[in-house]
């Protein structure tokens, strides 16, 4: 347990210490939460005591911007703690600078973005400032509005893939499978929806709710009025060649996407 501990803290010695002497830092890999600078980008360099370096530029196609006195400077793939380890080690390699102690911030996130359409309260296109889940995603857009279904949908180029709701909200995030990626469409679909009608206090369309009985489908339309027959209800339900099926159904049984629920007249 000990050892552990004197383990972490010389890792965590590290960092400060790159931390502190940029020039001297090697351009270690991006960790999984790092921002990874791109394309597009706007960032702000600034170099500390050198108030005419300071630059506000965007990177371009090729993932480049241009520096005073040191030129072209590749960021793209870079965090921002590479970036300036990558901007100082030239200021110091080139004789311009001794010792600098340079700072990059973004000011547009331009790079990374997904679309997030659909069911949605703000569909549009985000930016992501940080790596990112389908549920991080979503929040940017406002959530799922009211007649969202219980499905993701992501289309990553050629890639489509579903993801369910429910299972995404009971991850902790760590999944890899769930992280967005720049480029990504996500889209929520309509809820499916059932249908009753007939002799129910409030007849129409509802949303269908995963393994909804057809007793469920009548509470929510109100229940039976005083005219009903709690006796021979239907279901009418679509085949996939166009056709319906009158099916006569329990309380109990289960309804479909697109099913009509019919309440009888009582005769007497």
């Amino acid at each position: 347990m000990m050892k552990g501990w004197i383990q972490r803290l010389a890792a965590l010695c590290a960092v400060a210490v790159l931390t502190l002497n940029p020039a001297r830092a090697a351009d270690p890999q991006p960790r999984d939460a790092e921002y990874v600078l791109g394309a597009g980008d706007v960032v702000k360099v600034a170099v500390y005591d050198h108030p005419d370096l300071t630059t506000e530029i965007q990177l371009t196609q090729s993932g480049e911007i241009s520096f005073p006195l040191i030129g072209a400077v590749k960021l793209s793939g870079l965090s921002f703690s590479q970036a300036e380890s990558r901007i100082a080690g030239l200021l110091q390699r080139g004789g311009f600078v001794n010792k600098p102690n340079v700072n990059v911030l973004i000011t547009q996130y331009r790079s990374r973005r997904v679309a997030v359409l659909g069911e949605v309260s703000n569909p549009g296109r985000y930016a992501l400032d940080s790596a990112s889940t389908l549920i991080d995603a979503l929040a940017l857009a406002g959530g799922v509005n009211p007649n969202g279904g219980d499905t993701l949908v992501l289309t990553r180029g050629s890639e489509r893939r579903e993801f369910s709701l429910a299972a995404l909200l009971a991850q902790d995030g760590s999944a890899k499978a769930d992280e967005v990626q720049a480029g990504d469409v996500l889209y929520i679909p309509r809820a499916q929806q059932i249908y009753v009608y007939g002799e129910v206090n409030r007849p129409g369309a509802f949303r269908l709710e995963r393994h909804m009985t057809v007793m469920q489908a009548l509470s929510v339309a109100g229940g039976y009025n005083l005219r009903a027959s709690q006796k021979g209800l239907q279901v009418h339900r679509t085949r996939q060649d166009g056709g319906t099926d009158v099916l006569d159904v329990k309380p109990t049984d289960v309804v479909q996407a697109n099913d009509v629920v019919f309440v009888r007249e009582a005769l007497f």
